[in-house]
């Protein structure tokens, strides 16, 4: 089963995801459509390696504090999960934080300044709508036994 999935359970499938997820991103400016189209390449299971070349996403909260977005690991219609650097932890240390859209006041993308760096987006797949028990799974370390199987 992939860790990519499309949402399931008691969440929303089929057009009534479309309706749920057309409602957050008509509601906040930086909606599910923002971080799955236009960060789309960010949206995928590990960091991006540097040779890609990507630029560097800043993503601002309404509290002031400012997120430096490794990669986008999934999107529900109320939050979207980011596996971010984690400036407290150890050197090269990640932390995951689930980001109410609400409080999403700015996005600030960089190159890196490599010749022929692109802010310009584009995607090869499109990204599918993670369920949020798959994204909670996919956050706890692989040892971790919940008793339940």
């Amino acid at each position: 089963m992939s860790e990519i999935q499309a949402l399931r359970g008691d969440e929303a499938e089929g057009p009534e995801a479309v309706t749920v997820f057309t409602k957050a991103d008509l509601a906040c400016a930086f909606g599910p459509s923002f971080f799955l189209g236009h960060l789309g390449r960010f949206v995928r299971d590990r960091c991006p390696d540097p040779k890609e070349n990507l630029p560097l996403v800043q993503v601002r909260l309404a509290d002031g504090e400012t997120l430096d977005v490794c990669h986008i690991v999934g999107v529900s219609p109320r939050w979207v999960m980011l596996a971010v650097r984690d400036a407290a932890g150890p050197r090269d240390g990640m932390a995951l934080e689930l980001v109410p859209y609400e409080i999403v006041q700015r996005v600030c993308i960089r190159t890196r300044g490599a010749e022929g760096a692109s802010i310009g987006f584009t995607q090869t797949r499109p990204p599918e709508i993670l369920a949020p028990e798959t994204l909670l799974r996919a956050a706890m370390p692989p040892d971790h036994n919940d008793g339940g199987d």
